[in-house]
């Protein structure tokens, strides 16, 4: 009787199809969930100016603002807010709406001359992901 110390390079090849299979799977599905954890925390910076926008109103009266010196101070780290999508950070798109990935961008809404609410913008991947309108429009 012989012994069989191992694997047969047939088993090996087995193992080694099934490993790449499920690799094969597991690989896109790992990449869009990161897409969208991108996305979400694209979406979270967007409240995060929302918040701010609306602290400046409640502050002053009902009156609000998008102006970078108005609204920088009430945003977390002076106004610098980590893009997902590079890693760097970045400020929100003042006056503009966001064109690029991870981007936030706030415009204001105009109403007789007077700022009456806004439109708050993040752009995700592949576009906007979120809108966000307020104020007393």
């Amino acid at each position: 009787m012989t012994r069989r110390d191992g694997f047969t390079l047939i088993e090996l090849m087995i193992v080694v199809v099934v490993i790449g299979l499920l690799a094969a799977m597991a690989i896109p599905n790992y990449m869009n969930m990161q897409n969208h954890a991108k996305e979400a925390s694209t979406k979270s910076n967007a409240h995060t100016v929302q918040l701010a926008v609306e602290d400046y109103s409640v502050r002053n009266g009902g009156i609000y603002s998008t102006a970078p010196a108005d609204l920088t101070p009430l945003l977390p780290g002076q106004g610098l807010m980590v893009n997902p999508f590079s890693g760097l950070n970045s400020e929100p798109q003042f006056g503009a709406a966001a064109a690029a990935a991870g981007e936030i961008g706030i415009q204001a809404v105009m109403q007789g001359g007077v700022i009456a609410g806004y439109t708050i913008t993040a752009f995700g991947k592949d576009g906007n992901v979120l809108t966000i309108a307020s104020g007393n429009h």
